[in-house]
């Protein structure tokens, strides 16, 4: 008998200690989008949008603005004003604008979200072109609710490889390695929002330079990616010297990037790039495969070369490869670990692309 009122004691405590500290919906103010940037003072402006559960609203989020001096500290003057306790664990994305992208450990603020466990690490972390009060406020009448609207949209983007999808762990990561520089999605407002391709910062997170949707599709490559299509159009010469637009269009059915490191006064990369595509799209006559194929790939080294030589002015490397010079080369590495991206500004970088055309379409 006394087993079974224990047993009984035991398993009513289990149920009522989960419902200790429940909190209805009606009582939190979730914030799906929060948008951080800086006045034309350099104060820091926080942004939050959050969905309102009430039949009676007109609107179906809540939308307010405060002045702080951090982000943790906004989320007390937001309480005065929302009307249940803000909550940062359901946040979808993070806008980011570019007067606090162009500022020096501007990543500090996004502390709270790594040290307050009731916070999520999963927001994407977005750049945005020009102003993040415009783009929150942006209601569009044939589109669904801005967060998920926005989330649908970078996500089909990064799919597509046209841009990168870097959450806050990942951003955490690559913020806090010596070895690779971050990149994070760009979007910008005009009628409609637009994915104008990624962002790249420098090791203090500081702006560095924006890429296009077909130079992130370069670089996905050059970072292994494995996830989504890599399509392309891209004309092609067919003759020496050949001068005329040959368009055609192609994805890529299987990928292989192998990189080599030495180091010899200096880094040496070798990147060979086997890629195996099928045809989708050709508006020129054209008999043999091979002519197809080189000019594939005399293209593709060109943009290649063109995006690493950018990438290098600007000494950062979003590609990685600081990750192979301190795997294979630790004793060289170890010396300019701490100005990796000036070193691999000064790198010698050998891309080679081999191409072979596997399908040309069901009618030839």
């Amino acid at each position: 008998m006394k087993s079974k009122l224990l047993y009984c004691l035991c398993i009513l405590t289990i149920l009522t200690t989960g419902c200790s500290d429940q909190i209805f919906v009606e009582d939190v103010s979730l914030t799906l989008i929060l948008g951080v940037d800086l006045d034309e003072k350099g104060h820091l402006v926080v942004y939050m949008s959050s969905p309102v559960f009430s039949r009676q609203a007109k609107t179906k989020r809540d939308i307010s603005t405060v002045r702080s001096h951090t982000i943790r500290g906004s989320r007390e003057d937001l309480n005065t004003t929302v009307m249940g306790l803000a909550s940062g664990s359901k946040t979808q994305i993070i806008l980011v604008g570019k007067r606090l992208l162009k500022q020096k450990h501007w990543t500090r603020y996004l502390d709270p979200f790594y040290r307050d466990p009731k916070n999520t690490v999963t927001p994407k972390i977005v750049a945005v072109d020009d102003s993040v009060k415009e783009l929150i406020y942006f209601n569009p009448q044939d589109k669904p609710v801005l967060p998920f609207y926005l989330t649908k949209l970078i996500d089909s983007a990064a799919e597509r490889n046209i841009t990168v999808k870097t959450n806050l762990q990942e951003f955490h990561e690559q913020i806090s390695s010596k070895a690779i520089t971050a990149s994070i999605c760009r979007l910008k407002k005009t009628n409609k929002v637009w994915v104008t391709g990624s962002v790249l910062l420098d090791d203090t997170g500081k702006y560095k330079l924006s890429i296009t949707p077909r130079e992130t599709l370069i670089m996905r490559i050059l970072q292994r990616g494995n996830v989504g299509e890599f399509p392309f159009t891209i004309s092609i010469p067919i003759q020496p010297h050949d001068r005329k637009e040959h368009w055609l269009s192609f994805s890529t059915i299987d990928k292989k990037v192998k990189t080599k490191v030495m180091y010899d006064h200096g880094y040496i990369f070798d990147v060979n790039i086997k890629l195996r595509v099928g045809i989708n799209e050709r508006l020129f006559p054209v008999s043999d495969p091979k002519i197809l194929e080189k000019g594939i790939e005399t293209t593709l080294k060109k943009e290649f070369d063109g995006l690493i030589k950018k990438i290098q002015t600007a000494e950062i490397d979003p590609f990685g490869f600081g990750m192979y010079a301190r795997a294979y080369t630790y004793p060289e590495w170890k010396k300019v670990q701490n100005h990796w991206g000036e070193t691999f500004s000064n790198a010698k970088v050998n891309v080679k692309v081999n191409v072979i055309v596997s399908g040309s379409g069901t009618v030839k």
